[in-house]
């Protein structure tokens, strides 16, 4: 979770015990994004179909993604953040849009991946990252 977000959740905390009613405090909540608005504005001028060939999936997949009825895997949504180079925020906040655990630092692959995208890696190089510390890859076997 951010700081930012960490910070409004206890701003919120400390407003319910001070009495804030419940109607207040879900006036001030933001809607958390979809997974199209998250990443169609990532796509630039990369075509859905060059997506769907960078991450390693179905051209069909990568419209269900986009259409909001698909929530994938967390490897295809971690491949499709180095493919369209997300910073760890915006790879968390997909990762939570599609019911997927987010990056933890108690997991040394997670860890991996963490630098991968504070350093912008490519999703190559993350992988060989990765196989040289004998973890997952995040391209599917085969």
């Amino acid at each position: 979770m951010s700081n930012e977000n960490v910070s409004r959740t206890l701003l919120m905390i400390d407003k319910m015990s001070q009495g804030a009613s419940l109607e207040e405090l879900l006036r001030q909540t933001t809607p958390m994004k979809t997974l199209p608005q998250i990443l169609l504005p990532k796509l630039g001028d990369m075509s859905m179909d060059t997506l769907a060939v960078y991450a390693g999936c179905s051209r069909a997949n990568i419209y269900k993604i986009m259409g909001g009825k698909s929530h994938p895997e967390k490897d295809m949504l971690l491949r499709i953040a180095f493919v369209l180079h997300m910073d760890v925020e915006d790879a968390q906040q997909m990762l939570k849009s599609a019911r997927r655990s987010p990056l933890s630092s108690s997991s040394p692959r997670d860890v991996c991946i963490l630098y991968g995208l504070m350093n912008r890696l490519t999703l190559d190089e993350m992988d060989e990252v990765l196989e040289k510390k004998n973890l997952e890859t995040l391209w599917p076997e085969g």
